[in-house]
């Protein structure tokens, strides 16, 4: 049995708890107190104070969103052995345990001896165990230039199976290193192992053929060159202002809640972009029958998409890669994947990009809870019966640089015409000026 407490009795954990098989023995460790000695998802829930007290030797796994937090606690109390949710792969952290990704790497990796896996990490041991139960057979795990010494015998002790290598100069018969962290990029661009094919089976989203969805083609580069307005639903969005979007014709994209304006304007976005999961359920009752032309959906509700809908409802897969401290990926394909960013905004910008717009600009994007000295939390531009919404500032901050980013590499320009707000990663514009 391999042991694994995980941080965080919450949505990620369930996530992904759903990925570890029976040779696994989880317990899972929660900040509230009140909560220990219950169970959750059938297993066992321990205080942190308990963790720390008995079992601050085992492998910790910080599977939340205030990531930063829990690490400063853990190297406070001098321990080392953990892993973050956000350096394994997107499909541990969708709403339900799909077989996507184990399928493919099974399928991938069957009947093999020419290969090592790069990098000893969570990802990486647990590959070992999907291949070991289905072909008997142990991996080679080449070390990663930037793990220490210490982390390594620690891991080899506790998961003693493993098949770990400091080196492949003199493993003859390898061709190919596959890579099972989020840096395959970088690693590229080094030119470390030139002499190797080198094959990223992190991010496997342009391979797994069930996330390609062809029908989304149908709007690459549909607007080359022209101008869209992405329009959120923050506090500062003003009907007056859609009002002028549609006496000027504006192409616009928009998302959630955006339909609890239509009783107060004629306007109407021309794209309707949704990455909460939770939506399905929020707005099941509206989506089938919004008046836009088309809707992107994505794939994360299962009773949702066993059920036949409208033509223009689009499906798109929704690649759950959370960054606490990276910039995400921006895609270049959306009919195969869009990066999550932990805003509905970014997927909107992806989008945008692929349909081939130059010029988008941002209207009630307000950011209200950056900088915030309390709780992260935000208004929308309608009463409601929630009266805030919960933000993640840090993950949303690098996307919309994530975004700048790609801009800036691909000739596209976004401005924040928005009114007011806290966000400044993009270059302002006066709203009405624009028409």
């Amino acid at each position: 049995m391999k042991k694994l407490f995980i941080w965080g009795a919450g949505n990620i954990g369930r996530r992904i708890v759903g990925h570890f098989d029976s040779e696994w023995d989880i317990v899972f460790v929660e900040s509230d107190e009140s909560r220990a000695g219950s169970v959750y998802c059938g297993k066992q829930v321990i205080s942190v104070k308990q963790y720390f007290e008995q079992y601050s030797d085992e492998f910790i796994l910080v599977a939340h969103l205030h990531e930063a937090q829990s690490l400063e606690i853990l190297q406070k109390n001098k321990v080392d052995n953990y892993f973050v949710h956000c350096d394994c792969p997107g499909e541990f952290k969708e709403p339900y345990t799909k077989e996507n990704l184990k399928k493919y790497i099974l399928h991938y990796l069957a009947d093999r001896e020419d290969y090592v896996l790069y990098g000893l990490n969570l990802y990486s041991i647990m590959i070992d165990s999907w291949l070991y139960r289905e072909y008997k057979v142990h991996p080679y795990i080449l070390l990663q230039s930037n793990i220490t010494e210490d982390l390594t015998e620690k891991i080899k002790q506790k998961y003693t199976e493993l098949n770990v290598i400091e080196s492949i100069d003199r493993m003859k018969n390898v061709k190919e290193v596959c890579v099972c962290s989020f840096n395959y990029n970088e690693i590229k661009e080094e030119g470390r192992f030139h002499e190797f094919q080198l094959t990223d089976i992190f991010d496997c989203t342009d391979k797994i053929e069930q996330y390609y969805n062809p029908a989304i083609e149908k709007v690459y580069h549909l607007h080359k060159g022209e101008r869209c307005f992405i329009v959120a639903t923050g506090p500062s969005l003003k009907m007056k202002d859609l009002d002028l979007l549609k006496d000027n014709k504006e192409i616009c994209i928009s998302m959630n809640s955006i339909f609890y304006a239509f009783d107060e304007t004629q306007w109407r976005p021309d794209y309707y972009v949704m990455s909460d999961y939770r939506g399905f359920s929020e707005y099941k009752e509206v989506l089938d029958r919004l008046p836009v032309k088309k809707l992107f959906l994505n794939d994360h509700d299962e009773e949702f998409w066993s059920l036949s809908h409208e033509k223009n409802i689009y499906q798109y897969h929704q690649h759950c890669e959370y960054c606490f401290d990276r910039l995400p990926k921006f895609t270049d394909n959306f009919s195969r994947k869009s990066y999550i960013g932990a805003t509905v905004t970014y997927t909107c910008m992806q989008l945008a990009a692929y349909m081939g717009f130059e010029e988008i600009y941002l209207l009630g994007v307000d950011f209200s809870y950056a900088n915030s000295t309390t709780e992260n939390c935000y208004d929308h531009f309608h009463k409601e019966e929630k009266l805030s919404a919960v933000g993640y500032e840090r993950h949303v901050k690098l996307a919309y640089e994530a975004a700048r980013k790609y801009a800036d590499e691909h000739g596209i320009k976004i401005y924040n015409a928005t009114r007011g707000g806290k966000l400044e990663v993009f270059d302002r514009v006066d709203f009405d000026t624009l028409f």
